[in-house]
């Protein structure tokens, strides 16, 4: 199936600006990432659901050029939606933006944009691959596993919940509208203290059954351990067979941290009918992390930690530095005690999935053993740090012995965004080998590294 190249209209996109006078291109200052969120919901039909797909990346992390309108950037989306191996839908398009000048390109704002498609019942994988548009080398990719059913079921359901960052009245056709209003999706669900959190879902089946009251939305927010953060109920009328809900709440009022989001429909006699959950994030500069949060869990500690004590937990907390978001380090340096941090430890690897606990810490004994110099541990090397985060290069070409040169290597890895290689040089005989160049999008990027600093 070929590529249909496309513009879309993102939320971010200025009008025509006139012809500016520009001086330079504006390089980007953040990784090029790709953030994407999905809901689903009832389809026009009784034999497909509707899907939309949620995708925004930084304003800053795209290279912008000149052009009559004045500085002209983009990204570059390629979508593919495969069923068991085969691609049955493929689309590509560019989300733009202008800016008049080089002086307003240090803004923070995040491009979004809404993309719906209307899928029958199944399986599916979503890939997308997204580069800058003028800088196509600076490359992102994300693969994300889709089930859908239908909501044609004989009770009452609820959507998905999608996160906003505003609801309002609407006009029709643009392109976050939907049952009168415009719903500006929160790409990643992540809000500051300054942020009201918005989120729209809507319920399906209301006329089914006997029951022909008032029905009940509760709204619950729990923290990262199950902790009740908030509950409220309101009472709607079925006035028809679906409803739409939308509700918000101040981000003030919590704490940096990850939170769900629970919403439960009722009955008249309060009875559950049907429940529908999402995961957001807050970061609270005002009132930081609270570490009272992470002295109980929802879980029994993982049996690995039972026998652990405080050093052993510091320790393998340490060794997880590769693994671990800046909140997480705020909040396990904020802990008191063997217990907190065996809870803490669980918690951690539980949200990562199964396995990926065994398998990390396989890589950080390798990278130990292996990567160590001068009484510093393997995983805190250049080389050390590369394996933990990306496992075995899949092919390693060395050169110790250079008559010309430092001693240096070449680590490949073939299926890590499409190929990418990692180089590392040994400045001083004897020491550690220092990462100097690498073809990966997140990392270090030199492509003179074979003429500055390794000659002898």
């Amino acid at each position: 199936m070929s590529l249909r190249s496309k513009i879309r209209v993102s939320l971010a996109v200025l009008p025509f600006l006139g012809s500016v006078a520009v001086a330079q291109t504006v390089a980007p200052i953040e990784p090029f990432r790709l953030t994407v969120d999905i809901s689903r919901f009832r389809g026009a039909d009784d034999e497909h659901v509707s899907v939309e797909i949620y995708y925004g990346f930084p304003r800053r992390s795209i290279t912008y050029v000149p052009d009559s309108l004045g500085l002209v950037g983009a990204g570059d989306i390629t979508l593919l939606i495969k069923q068991a191996d085969s691609i049955l839908y493929a689309d590509r398009w560019l989300v733009p933006h202008i800016l008049r000048d080089s002086t307003t390109a240090g803004g923070s704002m995040t491009l979004v944009g809404n993309y719906p498609v209307h899928l029958k019942p199944g399986d599916y994988v979503l890939t997308f691959i997204a580069r800058d548009r003028y800088d196509p080398k600076r490359i992102d990719s994300l693969r994300i596993k889709l089930p859908v059913r239908l909501f044609t079921v004989a009770k009452p359901v609820l959507s998905d919940i999608e996160f906003a960052s505003s609801i309002r009245q609407g006009e029709k056709g643009g392109a976050f509208y939907k049952n009168t209003l415009d719903v500006i999706p929160n790409v990643g669900g992540l809000y500051i203290e300054s942020q009201a959190c918005y989120y729209y879902a809507e319920a399906y089946n209301l006329q089914i059954g006997n029951d022909p009251g008032d029905f009940f939305i509760r709204t619950n927010v729990f923290d990262a351990v199950g902790k009740e953060i908030l509950s409220r109920e309101k009472q709607r009328k079925r006035a028809g067979e679906s409803a739409v809900l939308v509700d918000q709440f101040a981000a003030s009022r919590l704490r940096t941290g990850s939170y769900t989001l629970v919403l439960s429909m009722l009955d008249s006699s309060r009875k559950t009918l049907a429940t529908t959950g999402k995961k957001f994030f807050v970061y609270n500069k005002e009132l930081g992390v609270d570490s009272t949060l992470l002295s109980t869990s929802t879980g029994l500690p993982l049996a690995e930690y039972m026998s652990m004590d405080e050093i052993e937990l510091d320790r393998e907390f340490k060794w997880s530095r590769w693994e671990t978001m800046d909140v997480e380090k705020e909040q396990f340096a904020a802990l008191k005690g063997a217990e907190a941090k065996r809870k803490f430890m669980s918690d951690f690897w539980r949200k990562r999935g199964p396995g990926r606990r065994d398998e990390y810490l396989s890589r950080v004994s390798y990278a130990n053993a292996n990567f160590g110099v001068m009484g510093r541990e393997g995983y805190r090397s250049d080389r050390g740090r590369v394996h933990v985060m990306y496992g075995t290069a899949d092919d390693v070409e060395r050169h110790p012995n250079e008559v010309d040169s430092k001693p240096y290597e070449i680590w490949s890895f073939h299926n890590l965004q499409g190929g990418v290689i990692f180089v590392f040089v040994q400045r001083n005989q004897g020491g550690d080998y220092d990462l100097v160049h690498s073809t990966h999008r997140n990392e270090l990027h030199d492509e003179n590294w074979d003429r500055v600093g390794i000659t002898r």
